[in-house]
């Protein structure tokens, strides 16, 4: 299989920074450790993105891993609630300047990797990890210097690229070392200009490896990109911005922007990183175990060996006992008469087809060769009681044998349970990847939204602004636009497929009820109210000649409908979707009438005296109790977010949500 990418090259950088221009102007509002990831939230209007910063790669992601990711203290009191004005590669090294209110931060995806934050003196305020090498210092307090360069720029004066090239003897290296841009894309680079990566430099025209680093810098500088996943016997072996011409794949995957591309990409090699990091203790016991069992099966096998001869001397000793004990009886003789003649006399004796091959006389034993099987005995053994003896050790190497069998066993049936330990905390790794859905949702997902009973979409501003936005650019002719019967109110638009659609008596309560709930009447502390609806056509922002019409406020022409005494009433859910083993969180709200079809798990409130901070509190917990993970991308201010002001909960329930491609399907018009 190919050596998997570990980390990403400057091409691929560069296209990351590309699509990261379209967050200039967003306020990086939150900053967090997340295990040995940098994580900064941009917030753009309603939308939330997240950035993370690792040994692997810099870009947007969609994915937490850590349990309770940390906030970075010294580092927040510097940059959270900045303006991002700028994003760029330093040097076209991979190194990424983010340029904020008061500095910019910088983040080297290099050796070890690093995050400084630069104040607008030019000095180092914060830094991930100080470094001392020979070249640089990098520390608070300090003038921030960029990591040195071993490499020229290739965009950068044509004669020195040609005087650092002429320095490597392949072309390979020379693009991936005197170019700095990596084994990956000199190869493509190579293929491309249709040139061997081997060939000595000064036999190839560098001219035209300069047009194909160019043709590729610009590609992705323009934002022409192709992002792609590439696999391998059905892992993922790299991605890349653009396709690339030189991999040997089995299958390819292809994403709609490459932030989405190295984000699922790196995820599985963060995963199983932390996997590994998780296991480590529980691989580290395994591998003893086995050793163990190793050691054993060798004492197995030894303690068997051994028992088998000792039976087998035995039983030979006994068959032929009394043979034996008459050549023994003529060998003490010799010995007692003989002594300084025994081994001569002995010596190539057989009696009654029992060899004697040797005698030690420090100890007094003679070695027997009966039927091809050698056997010693003392002169003056018992031959009954070396039998017993032979037949007892037999016994006790099969007794330990068997011990030894058992205790392997034991640790063949432990290290079944490590197996399965280690499964289920490589799952609790995967099930602890929530997607968070900041900045990667459904167009309606930056509204207020449910879905009615009869199966329309209802989308509701959060604010004024978003009241306004609805109405310039989502609400057709044909729309019912909803509104409450007092100031203060939510633009309440459900979406119909044309003029001729009919909207049920049920759809049309729900969509009132959810237009009275989020109005200033629940702060009030009403529990019913009037609401009214319309046709789009009937609902213009130009006003009467002379007057003004600020944000969020309409001209209402026509007819209205009503529907009286609505009663104030509003179900706050939470949904869990799966896609690739990876949870997806939503927090959501529709009428009570309607969120147990959008939801696993609801509450149920009204208009009360308890604090909408409280109440949030309690929702909060009765959801992060049925939902792993949930405080990884849901907190209480999320919660208290969807309140509409004081209330009371009325109970907690189980949903059963439609599938949310349904609810896609349903959301077209």
């Amino acid at each position: 299989m190919p050596v998997q990418k570990r980390s990403l090259n400057i091409l691929d950088l560069l296209a990351v920074v590309v699509e990261l221009r379209e967050l200039v102007g967003s306020i990086l509002d939150k900053s967090y450790r997340m295990g040995e990831s940098l994580l900064l939230r941009f917030r753009k209007g309603p939308e939330k993105y997240f950035v993370i910063a690792n040994s692997h790669r810099f870009g947007l992601t969609s994915y937490i891993l850590e349990h309770g990711a940390e906030g970075v203290s010294p580092l927040r009191k510097l940059i959270e609630d900045s303006r991002l004005g700028g994003i760029e590669l330093l040097n076209f090294d991979r190194v990424v300047k983010l340029t904020l209110d008061e500095g910019y931060l910088v983040v080297e995806l290099l050796e070890p990797w690093n995050a400084v934050y630069v104040g607008g003196d030019g000095l180092i305020k914060w830094v991930l990890r100080s470094y001392r090498g020979k070249d640089r210092v990098v520390n608070v307090g300090l003038e921030y210097k960029p990591p040195p360069q071993s490499f020229v720029n290739p965009i950068g004066n044509i004669n020195d690229i040609m005087t650092a090239l002429r320095n490597y003897d392949t072309v390979g290296r020379a693009i991936a070392r005197g170019l700095g841009l990596g084994g990956e894309v000199a190869n493509e680079i190579c293929a491309r200009a249709s040139i061997d990566c081997s060939s000595p430099v000064n036999s190839i025209d560098i001219n035209s490896i300069l047009s194909v680093v160019n043709q590729l810098i610009n590609t992705i500088n323009n934002g022409f990109l192709e992002p792609t996943i590439y696999y391998s016997s059905g892992l993922p072996i790299t991605v890349t911005p653009i396709k690339f011409l030189s991999i040997k794949y089995d299958e390819v995957r292809q994403f709609r922007k490459f932030n989405e591309a190295v984000d699922e990409y790196f995820h599985e090699v963060e995963i199983r990183e932390e996997s590994q990091r998780r296991l480590v203790s529980v691989t580290g016991e395994i591998a003893k175990l086995e050793k163990s069992i190793d050691e054993l099966m060798i004492n197995i096998e030894n303690f068997r060996r051994g028992s088998e001869e000792l039976r087998t001397k035995a039983e030979v000793l006994l068959n032929w006992k009394y043979v034996i004990e008459e050549l023994l009886g003529v060998l003490r003789n010799y010995w007692s008469s003989y002594k300084d003649e025994f081994q001569e006399l002995i010596k190539g004796m057989e009696y009654q087809g029992i060899k004697v091959k040797g005698f030690i006389p420090r100890n007094k034993v003679v070695t027997l060769d009966i039927g091809g099987i050698t056997v010693s005995l003392p002169l003056n053994a018992d031959v009954g009681d070396v039998i017993n003896e032979l037949f007892n050790r037999a016994k006790e190497l099969e007794r330990k044998a068997k011990s030894a069998e058992e205790a392997m066993n034991k640790l063949r049936e432990r290290i079944e349970e490590l197996k399965l330990e280690s499964e289920r905390l490589s799952a609790s790794v995967r099930e602890s990847s929530v997607r968070v859905i900041y900045g990667a949702r459904e167009w309606f997902e930056r509204f207020r939204w449910f879905i009615t009973t009869g199966g329309k979409l209802v989308i509701a501003g959060r604010d004024a602004t978003q009241n306004e936005i609805i109405v310039r650019n989502y609400l057709k002719p044909w729309d019912l636009f909803v509104h409450a019967d007092i100031p203060g109110a939510a633009a309440v638009i459900m979406k119909l497929r044309g003029p001729n659609e009919e909207v049920s008596e049920e759809d049309l309560l729900e969509a009132t009820r959810y237009a009275a709930s989020y109005s200033r009447a629940w702060v009030m502390g009403l529990s019913v109210l009037d609401v009214f609806y319309v046709r789009g056509e009937q609902v213009t922002k130009k006003a009467p000649s002379g007057e003004y019409l600020g944000k969020g406020s309409f001209m209402i022409y026509g007819n209205r409908g009503w529907v009286r005494n609505v009663e104030l009433r509003l179900g706050v859910g939470v949904r869990v979707d799966h896609i690739n083993d990876t949870a997806l969180v939503r927090l959501i709200t529709a009428p009570p009438e309607a969120i147990g079809a959008l939801t696993n798990y609801y509450v149920v409130i009204r208009p009360g005296s308890k604090d909408k901070n409280e109440v949030g509190r309690a929702i909060y917990e009765e959801f992060k109790g049925r939902v792993p993970g949930l405080a990884r991308v849901v907190n209480v201010d999320n919660v208290v977010e969807t309140l509409p002001g004081p209330s009371i909960i009325e109970g907690v329930f189980n949903g059963n949500p439609m599938p949310w491609d349904e609810i896609r399907r349903k959301a077209l018009w």
